[in-house]
């Protein structure tokens, strides 16, 4: 029950934990993690419906019902953390070996504690974000997936789904692309009102809270949630800057292999080269299990299993959320939501959800609350597979097939860091402007172009930028979790340097990664990194990163210098 008193609501002054104390915390603890696992298992099931046919009416209110019921147990998790804050941890865990075992987590739950609100406001908190946050996150949800968007081909108009639309980015052609560019950019100004008013909403209520809770902005409260500090973050972030230049030639590169004076946000995707290779959903499946095996019969027989059972909902069609995704459904299995192309990058994004289920599949015998991974843990295996398939790709590759696979990988790094900064950007300015009020559309736009500009430099012809992705990347609306971008910086980069020592020690890399996956949850993220010995602290860390990836740029320069 939410109402009256319980554990939670009592201290006990530090030192002096009970025998009863220890007691009520094992029972709590085990009842915690019970309801989180069954409401786990059937959030992940709605979703799934929810996600890939935003239609069925049924599912959409099965999870409004949901979310109503969530909201109770919201409140019992900041009474749960309230109380640990009231505890001495130190003694919990000395005398408690359930307590041990959570360790990590009691330890964070008693720092948060010093964010939170008066019990009543926190409980006001949770009930009204059903109407707030969440609320304006299912109309984004809704209104961008049932966008239809007319699209003028051979003479003919006819609407296709956004996701169609997005995918044209993709095509050899570069005037389907443009006009698969233009459609877009038109329609999300057709239904920008709502979204920008979802957003304004969403910033809003956070920056509201953030403030209330004690945090001085919330990207401090979004550093304390991936589990790093500001000093990570900035080192990071200073190796990242001094990247840019790289990623302007590897654009001004791309160019040239297309043959096109000057890059346009829509020639982002476009394929360079050519491979001779399907890759068809099944060659895709058959490929990715076999180069899974050789790093070990655990990862193969998990993407083998997915792929035979039928984890992956994988064609794009009308009503279906856009992107791809893997999400935990009960113990080692997932679900991965995709929109696959028949491509090299098609494959490449199956391998990285599939990273993800390996990681799910790592964690399966953790309790809820042990395995709960910060986003920038939540990369480490999905980089890790998709690093793997990429450097069998290009053993087996000619010169020439080589060119489409290092640009895929290439291209992957210039989202996730240069276009992964502009959307750190824009939330950032976002979040200081939305205190003083709301932004229009048109100054949502601004900020975003700016931070294209910012970042991508000359890299992209400057009138040819995407002003409207703050309306396509769905990751700006979620209410519970602000700043989605960083983390995936953090997770390639990261990634790369896993890799890279796997590459100089296999036999020790393997006989160590399971464990470290299975414990993400479990520890920060500079003592997960310290056991491989990596020190994310150190800005010559991230530098060593980028260069795996400058080397990748110098390879892809000299491949398209030897095409006729």
């Amino acid at each position: 029950s939410a109402g009256g008193a319980g554990p939670a609501d009592s201290a006990e002054p530090s030192g002096t934990i009970s025998m009863a104390t220890v007691t009520a915390f094992e029972q709590v603890v085990t009842a915690y993690n019970t309801v989180l696992e069954a409401v786990g298992t059937l959030g992940a099931y709605i979703s799934a419906f929810v996600a890939t046919n935003s239609r069925d009416e049924v599912a959409q209110a099965r999870q409004s019902e949901l979310q109503q019921q969530l909201v109770p147990l919201a409140l019992l998790g900041t009474r749960f953390t309230a109380w640990i804050g009231s505890l001495d941890v130190a003694e919990l865990i000395a005398r408690s070996p359930l307590a041990a075992a959570h360790a990590y987590t009691l330890t964070r739950a008693h720092e948060e504690a010093r964010h939170l609100m008066s019990p009543a406001e926190e409980a006001l908190a949770a009930e009204l974000n059903t109407s707030g946050a969440a609320a304006w996150g299912k109309l984004y949800s809704t209104v961008a997936s049932q966008v239809m968007v007319p699209l003028e081909q051979a003479g003919s108009v006819r609407e296709v789904p956004m996701t169609i639309v997005r995918n044209m980015a993709f095509a050899p052609d570069r005037e389907t692309r443009r006009q698969g560019y233009v459609a877009e950019i038109a329609a999300w100004e057709r239904n920008a009102v709502p979204l920008a008013a979802a957003l304004n909403s969403i910033k809003g209520q956070v920056n509201t809270l953030a403030r209330h809770r004690g945090w001085a902005t919330p990207l401090d409260e979004a550093i304390h949630d991936t589990n790093i500090d500001r000093a990570t973050l900035d080192a990071m972030f200073a190796a990242a800057r001094e990247s840019f230049p790289d990623f302007r030639r590897y654009l001004r590169a791309k160019a040239r292999a297309l043959g096109i004076p000057r890059m346009a946000f829509y020639d982002i995707f476009a394929p360079v080269g050519h491979m001779d290779r399907s890759w068809a959903f099944e060659d895709a499946a058959a490929y990715i299990v076999r180069q899974f095996g050789t790093f070990g019969p655990k990862l193969a027989g998990l993407a083998d299993r997915a792929f035979r059972e039928r984890w992956i909902d994988a064609e794009p069609r009308a009503g279906k959320r856009g992107g791809a995704f893997c999400m935990r459904l009960r113990g080692g299995e997932s679900r991965v939501m995709s929109n696959y192309d028949p491509s090299y990058e098609g494959m490449s994004t199956l391998a990285h959800e599939l990273g993800h289920a390996y990681h799910n599949l790592n964690l399966a015998d953790r309790t809820p609350l042990q395995r709960a991974t910060p986003m920038t843990l939540a990369e480490t295996a999905s980089i890790f597979c998709e690093t793997l398939v990429k450097e069998a790709a290009l053993a087996e590759a000619s010169p020439t097939e080589q060119i489409p696979i290092i640009e895929a990988a290439i291209q992957n790094a210039c989202q996730v860091v240069v276009d992964i900064m502009s959307r750190f950007l824009f939330e950032e300015r976002v979040f200081t402007g939305r205190l003083e009020r709301d932004l229009a559309v048109e100054e949502l736009c601004v900020i975003m172009r700016e931070a294209q500009l910012e970042t991508y430099g000359d890299g992209l012809d400057p009138d040819a930028l995407h002003p409207y992705m703050w309306a396509a990347k769905p990751h700006y609306y979620s209410g519970g979790r602000s700043f989605y971008n960083f983390p995936y910086m953090f997770g390639l980069l990261f990634g790369l340097g896993l890799f890279a020592r796997y590459q100089g020690d296999p036999a020790a890399f393997r006989a160590g990664y399971d464990d470290l996956l299975s414990l993400t949850g479990m520890g920060d993220a500079a003592s997960r990194a310290a056991r491989f010995g990596i020190d994310i602290r150190d800005i010559e860390f991230w530098r060593a990163s980028f260069r795996m990836i400058r080397a990748d740029i110098d390879r892809f320069e000299s491949l398209i210098a030897t095409q006729p």
